[in-house]
């Protein structure tokens, strides 16, 4: 890649050691186009596999292991950062998931709050400590990651789909907060190939899921990755408080009607 958008800049990228994962592909993107690095992962053996992969390939990067769900972690990882690499200019966060698939009426308080913390609060506490640690001193942009759930009307997924659109709204009031210091967006993902998603496509490579899209393929991790770091660049610098779709054109679909 000829494109050296991010030369200079230091990009901290949360979730960013599963292969295939959209927080590795934004990680490698982002090196290759001349940012320094910062990865991060739960495991540690493969947090240093992704920092010593990024490093062969002639990248400058350093791997911070912890759970973003752990605010000790969260400092640690941004002071590591500012001290490796003296600023911090961009984040991507990708920290979120569905532990509690259930409906409705059999979720518990406990279970639907979990949800909500760990797709918002893990965020949050990045964008502060990153923000403690120089973000905004030279300019700087956030990307999340949300989902297309808030759109759906999955039984199971009330829970994640309520904390997804929780994130949209914070996403859009740090924005707002933050406005000429420091951008911030979300990109909203489909179904990816992913190693989260290994099951649904790893039979057929994903031709099945891809034909239901109405671009007819599965979403890659790179195709997140190249819209995250679009908005991460100064391309999108007139680009502010937007959750943008990457979904195969999956948020297309409307619902049924008799009309023929």
């Amino acid at each position: 890649m000829d494109s050296q958008r991010f030369a200079g800049q230091v990009a901290i990228v949360t979730g960013s050691t599963a292969d295939p994962s959209i927080g590795r592909a934004c990680a490698f993107r982002l090196a290759r186009e001349g940012a320094a690095v910062v990865v991060n992962g739960r495991d540690a053996d493969r947090v240093a596999s992704t920092e010593a992969a990024l490093r062969s390939d002639g990248f400058a990067a350093i791997g911070v292991a912890g759970s973003m769900d752990d605010e000790r972690a969260v400092a640690l990882l941004t002071e590591r950062a500012a001290d490796s690499f003296g600023r911090i200019d961009l984040v991507v966060s990708t920290i979120g998931g569905a532990p509690h698939p259930v409906p409705f009426d059999a979720i518990s308080e406990a279970q639907l709050l979990e949800t909500f913390r760990l797709n918002t609060w893990p965020t949050l506490a990045l964008i502060r400590a990153a923000l403690d640690r120089g973000l905004g001193a030279h300019g700087g942009s956030v990307v999340t990651i949300s989902s297309g759930s808030p759109r759906k009307t999955t039984s199971a997924m009330v829970s994640y789909a309520s904390a997804k659109a929780a994130l949209n709204a914070m996403t859009r009031t740090i924005a707002a907060d933050l406005a000429g210091r420091v951008r911030v967006n979300a990109v909203s993902p489909g179904l990816v190939r992913t190693t989260a998603t290994t099951p649904i496509w790893e039979r057929d490579g994903g031709a099945a899921a891809g034909a239901n899209l109405p671009v007819g393929r599965l979403t890659e991790a790179d195709d997140v990755a190249a819209a995250v770091c679009f908005l991460l660049s100064d391309e999108a610098r007139q680009i502010t408080g937007i959750t943008l779709d990457v979904d195969g054109g999956n948020h297309l679909r409307s619902g049924w009607t008799p009309i023929r």
